[in-house]
C-alpha cells in the first residue's frame, strides 16, 4: 500500500494516546467544531484542489508535505488517521480540516466512482476508541459518528439501484370506471384539463366488467405536467389506481355519492399498466413505449440537438446563398458601371466628332438663325 508515513498516523494508536494540551484554545471543542465546518464548507464549494492531473488526490491542508499523490484509499486513511490524533499530537484545526476533509470525501458525489472499489475504509473511523482521552467532552465520538454516516451514505449511493419508474410515453392517464358506464362519456370528466384528446375503449359487451378511456397528451413536459394534473385530481378525491384496486366488488364500487352518479378512477398510465393484458395494455403497447424520465430527457435533447443541427445546417445554406447573391449584385454593378462609362465615352467621342463637321454658325436651330439674320442686316 502507497501510504505517506510522515502524515499518516494509526487512528486506533492515538486514540489511546495520553495528555492533554496546555493551549486553551486546543481544548476548545467548540472551535475544532467551528473550525470542521467552515472547513467543509470551503470544500465544498470548491476552494481547495483535490485531484490531481494524473488520477491521484492531494490533501489540501498538507500543502507542505513532499507526497501529494494519494490513491483515494490512502488518501481517507490519512484524513482519518490525522483527524482521530490525540490533542498533544496535533492542533485542533488540524484534526478539524482533515476530519472535514474525510467527511467530504465519503459524501461528496463527485467520489462516489471512485469510492466503489474500496472495501472496509467506511469503517475507518466508525470505532469509538473506549479511553476517554480521545475526546475531553466527547466530541470526538459525535464526530466519528458524523463520518459513519457519511460512509452509510457513499454505500446507499454505490449499492445496487432501485428500480426506476417507467410511464408510457407519449404521456397517457387511464381513466376506469365501473362496467355500465358509457365510455363517450368519459370526455366529460376531464373537460376541464389540458389533453390531446381522450379515446374510449370499446370490447365485447359479454366479456366487460369495468370501463376505460385514455388520455392522451402532448410529448413534451407541458404533457406530462398535464397527466400528473390529473392524477392528482383522482388521487385527492380517493379516486386514483389504489382505489381502482382496492375497490369492492359489486354496485357500490362504481356508484358515487350522488343519485346514479358513477365513480370514474384516473392515474397516469405507468409499465403495469402497459405490461397488462387488458385492453389498457394492449392500447399502450401499439400506442405508446416505456420511458423513463432520464431517457425522454435524453430523447427530447437528442431531438433538440437534432434540431440544432438542422437549423445550423439551413442557417448556412441561407448564408452561402447571400454571398452568392451578393456576389451576383457586385458582379451586375461592376458591368452597370462599366457599360455606363464607355457609353459616355461613345456620347463624348460622338459629339466631338460632329462638332467638327458642323458648318458654321450652325450651333443649333433657334441660336443659328437668329445669327443668320444678324448678319443679313450687315450685308
Amino acid at each position: 500500500m502507497d501510504l505517506d508515513m510522515d502524515g499518516y498516523v494509526d487512528p486506533y494508536e492515538e486514540a489511546a494516546a495520553e495528555g492533554d494540551s496546555d493551549d486553551p484554545d486546543e481544548d476548545d471543542s467548540d472551535a475544532e467544531s467551528d473550525y470542521e465546518e467552515k472547513s467543509f464548507g470551503l470544500l465544498k464549494s470548491g476552494k481547495h484542489r483535490v485531484r490531481n492531473p494524473d488520477g491521484t488526490f492531494r490533501c489540501p491542508f498538507c500543502l507542505g508535505k513532499k507526497k501529494q499523490g494519494y490513491k483515494i484509499k490512502d488518501l481517507l486513511q490519512h484524513a482519518d488517521g490525522i483527524g482521530v490524533s490525540s490533542k498533544h499530537r496535533r492542533h485542533g484545526r488540524e484534526r478539524a480540516n482533515h476530519r472535514a476533509f474525510a467527511r467530504f470525501v465519503r459524501t461528496d458525489p463527485s467520489f462516489a466512482e471512485d469510492l466503489v472499489g474500496i472495501t472496509g475504509i467506511q469503517g475507518a473511523i466508525t470505532t469509538t476508541p473506549a479511553n476517554e482521552n480521545y475526546s475531553a467532552n466527547g466530541n470526538g465520538k459525535a464526530k466519528a459518528n458524523v463520518d459513519t454516516a457519511g460512509s452509510s451514505s457513499v454505500a446507499a449511493k454505490v449499492g445496487p439501484p432501485q428500480e426506476v419508474e417507467r410511464f408510457a410515453w407519449p404521456w397517457a392517464c387511464v381513466l376506469a370506471a365501473g362496467a355500465g358506464f358509457n365510455a363517450e362519456d368519459f370526455v366529460g370528466r376531464v373537460a376541464l384539463f389540458s389533453s390531446v384528446e381522450v379515446v374510449p375503449l370499446f370490447v365485447d359487451e359479454m366479456e366487460v366488467t369495468e370501463t376505460f378511456a385514455i388520455v392522451r397528451f402532448t410529448n413534451d413536459w407541458s404533457g406530462f405536467n398535464d397527466a400528473l394534473t390529473i392524477e392528482n385530481y383522482f388521487s385527492v378525491n380517493k379516486l386514483g389506481k389504489k382505489e381502482f384496486q382496492m375497490r369492492d366488488s359489486g354496485l357500490g364500487s362504481v356508484e358515487g355519492d350522488g343519485e346514479g352518479d358513477v365513480k370514474v378512477y384516473g392515474w397516469v398510465a405507468r409499465a403495469e399498466d402497459y405490461d397488462a393484458t387488458t385492453v389498457v395494455g394492449r392500447f399502450l403497447r401499439k400506442h405508446t413505449v416505456l420511458q423513463t424520465i432520464d431517457e425522454v430527457s435524453k430523447t427530447e435533447l437528442e431531438k433538440s440537438g437534432e434540431m440544432v443541427a438542422i437549423l445550423a445546417s439551413q442557417i448556412e445554406e441561407k448564408n452561402r446563398y447571400l454571398q452568392d447573391l451578393e456576389t451576383k449584385k457586385n458582379a451586375t454593378e461592376l458591368s452597370i458601371s462599366r457599360l455606363e462609362e464607355d457609353n459616355r465615352k461613345l456620347h463624348e467621342a460622338y459629339n466631338e466628332g460632329n462638332l467638327c463637321k458642323l458648318p458654321p454658325f450652325s450651333f443649333g436651330s433657334t441660336y443659328g438663325i437668329e445669327f443668320s439674320c444678324m448678319l443679313d442686316m450687315y450685308v
